[in-house]
């Protein structure tokens, strides 16, 4: 109750000093109030507060590369990626003329974070690097684990597992050494994916329970929710598909609730996996078209492609040969461009299904040897989601086509 009164106070001050056109302090609280939006949201009261103290005449120096970099987070946190990207560019700039090295750090890893999702290998690499020099330079401990953390996504989506294991470690040991309790949490939400992606679930379950309690201790709404969905998908790769719906749905009213587009399109997904493992194919292709709409709005290539390649396989199991062709051919080429190895190695399972079904068994078994292939390169176990599609996959060649 009181950080929801501290918030609010915040809003009114900064709409307050909107009216004036008093752009120092509307700045300052807007600064304020997007430090507790973007755990609580909504996250489009703080695009639209930003929008307007940037466009303030006479905002100027430190107070106008704060404005910019508020505007550029709350932009990339509502799935507005091209927004982001535009602002972030003036809020960079505005930084260093001003010599402010902490938001100068901040942008840059808001600059780097959209490099990893645009599929900007090397310049993502070379961002969380620089970030990470500059939070250590800087004695800023929490800008450290948010560097160590993207360095270990960008480790993960190219399949190098133990490099991506050791980065969010390293951010939990800076976390739990400074008392960082967000920190902590999301680098065990982190871990547990990792742990997820390789089939350890019970590894997974563990981090992820941590890491929820710790968001809803600290009331914070975005880590509970990205929580919540990974929890979906781990108990949908447990065979418990009860729980896993039933955490999804939760994790889409918080999605919602945030305006966090990007979560939503992630628990359509997750929802669809599910109804299709319940062979309800029906139901899975209308919450993959759902989450293809969303995924496209925001333009997240790599959430589309996945949702292709969900879509995909679903209309092939529909017997809808040329348009699931279509859509895995789509969401292959996204998923390369974005080198998301994971999320390819699932869906080449689904084109080799796809191939199968269709009466083209050299196509299907191509396309199970490089699944198989990216499954040993990403450490997948048997519990996995690239490992569980293999074996199906494996038990339906293994029927005469």
């Amino acid at each position: 109750e009181q950080a929801c009164a501290d918030l609010n106070n915040l809003l009114a001050a900064c709409r307050r000093a909107l009216r004036r056109a008093d752009a120092s302090t509307a700045a300052g609280a807007l600064e304020g109030a997007w430090a507790a939006l973007s755990r609580q949201g909504p996250f489009k009261t703080g695009v639209d507060l930003a929008e307007a103290v940037c466009a303030l005449a006479g905002l100027g120096g430190r107070a106008a590369g704060r404005a910019h970099l508020v505007l550029a987070q709350s932009c990339y946190a509502a799935g507005r990626l091209a927004d982001a990207r535009r602002a972030v560019e003036p809020a960079l700039a505005l930084a260093i003329a001003a010599a402010d090295k902490p938001a100068e750090a901040e942008a840059r890893l808001q600059a780097a974070n959209l490099d990893l999702r645009d599929g900007r290998q090397d310049e993502a690499a070379a961002g969380h690097a620089r970030v990470l020099r500059l939070s250590r330079q800087l004695g800023l401990p929490a800008l450290e684990c948010a560097a160590l953390n993207g360095m270990g996504n960008a480790a993960a989506n190219r399949g190098a597992m133990d490099e991506a294991r050791a980065h969010y470690a390293a951010s939990l040991a800076v976390a739990r050494r400074t008392g960082d309790r967000h920190w902590q949490g999301s680098s065990l939400g982190n871990l547990g994916g990792l742990d997820a992606t390789i089939g350890q679930t019970a590894a997974a379950l563990a981090q992820y329970t941590e890491a929820l309690q710790i968001a809803r201790s600290l009331g914070d709404r975005q880590r509970e929710g990205n929580t919540q969905a990974n929890l979906g998908l781990l108990h949908q790769l447990m065979g418990q598909l009860d729980l896993a719906i039933a955490a999804s749905g939760q994790a889409l009213q918080v999605a919602r609730e945030l305006g966090h587009a990007r979560l939503e399109c992630t628990v359509l997904c997750n929802l669809g996996i599910s109804h299709a493992e319940r062979g309800d194919n029906t139901a899975a292709a209308d919450h993959y078209e759902s989450a293809l709409w969303v995924a496209q709005q925001v333009a997240d290539r790599r959430l589309e492609g996945q949702c292709l390649g969900y879509l995909g396989l679903v209309l092939a199991r529909q017997q809808d040969f040329e348009r699931g062709r279509n859509h895995l051919a789509q969401g292959e080429a996204l998923l390369r461009q974005v080198a998301d190895l994971p999320g390819l190695g699932v869906l080449l399972c689904g084109r080799a299904e796809c191939e199968w079904q269709a009466g083209r068994p050299g196509a299907a078994q191509h396309a199970r040897r490089e699944a198989g292939q990216l499954a040993a390169q990403i450490q997948a176990g048997p519990q996995s989601e690239l490992g569980q599609a293999l074996d199906r996959l494996d038990a339906l060649l293994a029927v005469p086509a």
